[in-house]
């Protein structure tokens, strides 16, 4: 992070799967980046409710429907 940079960037690829019923199931990746403010600790649970979402709006479906498989920092 550079002075001229006021927020910490940080890029995550993640894999989810959506299942609704029993009859139909998507797999997919997405990414995200995901800036926090100077001196603000990173909240794990935000940047899961994040990726959940940014999936469930890509596919028409609810948040709780994403399944996130496996979730890396880049």
């Amino acid at each position: 992070m550079s002075a001229s940079d006021p927020v910490e960037r940080l890029c995550y690829f993640a894999d989810y799967e959506i299942q609704v019923g029993d009859r139909f199931r998507v797999w997919g990746q997405t990414t995200l980046v995901h800036c926090i403010a100077p001196g603000t600790e990173l909240d794990p649970a935000e940047v899961l409710a994040r990726i959940q979402q940014q999936a469930a709006d890509a596919h028409g479906v609810k948040r709780a429907e994403v399944r996130v498989r496996a979730l890396n920092r880049l």
